[in-house]
């Protein structure tokens, strides 16, 4: 397992449709989000690459030309002239104001290959009224900017190839198949969907930051 660990901050900068992950952080700089709940078109929308939603796993290939970006944001990092080995587990912090009570999310780590192929490494899903002690709920303050933070629950190892990328795709929580916490701050399985109400709105600062353990 890894020795030591890389930083990389969300930054605001995007390019290519991503933002950068980059070195240092951004200070006050953001990025804003907004999920509609209310909105349930997305009903029967097939999630690749590693969501499973009622379908056989090969559906769902761990190496595939693109991952779910369904209520997503992307960060890229710089093509890695010397390829390192992720090994271990990934953690990392999020700074955010958001105007609701509590919000379910997911982050994915890729490898973007030089083929165009983007290879799944791991992933955490957090309920953040739960991320912090998992017996207690702890709602947010609606319009408070807040720091969660995060470790994973499954292992990665992988040897980087020369000119991948690190991906992360950082999304919220609302497909076929998962339940949708709409942030009333009611408890999640007495929501239903008159409690959409305004859309989720998350302003993610650039002091937010994910932990890579690297072997070498």
């Amino acid at each position: 397992m890894a020795t030591k660990t890389r930083r990389f901050y969300l930054g605001p900068e995007s390019a290519d449709g991503a933002y950068k992950l980059t070195d240092h952080a951004t200070g006050q700089s953001s990025v804003l989000q907004s999920v509609n709940f209310s909105d349930r078109s997305d009903v029967d929308r097939f999630a690749p690459s590693g969501t499973l939603v009622d379908q056989d796993w090969e559906d769902y290939p761990i190496v595939d030309k693109a991952p779910n970006l369904a209520n997503a944001l992307v960060y890229e990092s710089d093509a890695f002239q010397e390829p390192p080995e992720i090994s271990g587990l990934f953690s990392g912090r999020l700074d955010f104001v958001t105007n609701k009570s509590d919000f379910d999310f997911d982050v994915t780590l890729f490898e973007h290959t030089t083929k165009g192929e983007y290879i799944q490494l791991s992933y955490v899903w957090k309920r953040a009224s739960y991320a912090m002690d998992r017996s207690h709920r702890q709602l947010l303050t609606p319009g408070a900017r807040t720091d969660l933070d995060f470790t994973a629950g499954r292992l990665t190892s992988r040897q980087f190839q020369p000119g991948s990328r690190l991906v992360v795709v950082l999304s919220i929580i609302k497909q076929p198949a998962d339940q949708i916490n709409y942030g009333s701050g009611k408890p999640v399985s007495d929501e239903t969907i008159a409690d959409a109400g305004t859309p989720l709105q998350l302003r993610w600062y650039g002091d937010s930051y994910i932990s890579v353990p690297i072997a070498r």
